[in-house]
């Protein structure tokens, strides 16, 4: 759904009426009905993203950058293999409208790329382990990254890609389900396979950042 508006971005699981897995669907949640639909295209789609300037769509190997208003493709970009979890797009439109994005090739690298005025921005050296989940926070300012291993969850700074926080969710390997901040950008929250909710308080670590490099 495109955030508080009535507009939900659908793909088909199989072939019915105006949705199929080769097309995006619009749809209006007040009206019932259907506001637009893509073109089918050559292969079934596996991500669809939507903010309120720009809608991501990737099938095989390839991600499309479209204008949300009129559904106009902007640019395609070559993206090997990429899968859910390992896509994410900014909430804010107007500045750090930012895609990032491992595919499967990308061992343990992340790619920032500038959907808003289409240049790339920044490769990000996360973990060592192919990259599991990506985080971005509202502002489009914060990445959070954690590899398959699930031990590590790193912060990093956008548009710069530098490294902010490193966090430990545990000395054992897991599955992380869940990697998000919270609206305020205080909490980072991860859940896994474990069984538990990790809660990383980031207020609390910019603080003694600040504390440390004024000699406090």
């Amino acid at each position: 759904m495109l955030y508080t508006t009535n507009l939900v971005l659908l793909v088909g699981l199989v072939e019915f009426g105006d949705f199929s897995p080769k097309k995006v669907t619009i749809w209006n949640m007040t009206q019932n009905s259907v506001l637009c639909s893509s073109w089918p295209f050559t292969s079934k789609i596996h991500i669809a993203k939507i903010n309120k300037k720009r809608m991501i769509i990737c099938e095989r190997n390839m991600m499309h950058i479209y204008a949300t208003g009129d559904m106009k493709v902007l640019h395609s970009i070559d993206i090997n293999n990429v899968t859910l979890g390992k896509l994410v797009i900014s909430n804010n439109s107007d500045v750090n409208n930012y895609v990032c994005f491992s595919s499967s090739q990308d061992e343990g690298l992340v790619k920032v790329f500038d959907i808003l005025y289409l240049n790339w921005k920044v490769s990000i050296k996360a973990h060592k382990s192919p990259i599991l989940r990506l985080a971005l926070n509202n502002e489009g300012t914060m990445l959070a990254t954690c590899s398959c291993k699930g031990t590590i969850v790193r912060i990093f700074n956008l548009p710069k890609g530098e490294k902010l926080f490193t966090y430990k969710r545990g000395v054992s390997a897991a599955y992380i389900y869940s990697l998000n901040f919270s609206f305020d950008n205080e909490k980072l929250i991860t859940t896994s396979d474990t069984g538990t909710m990790h809660i990383f308080d980031l207020k609390n670590d910019k603080n003694e950042e600040k504390n440390k490099s004024s000699g406090k």
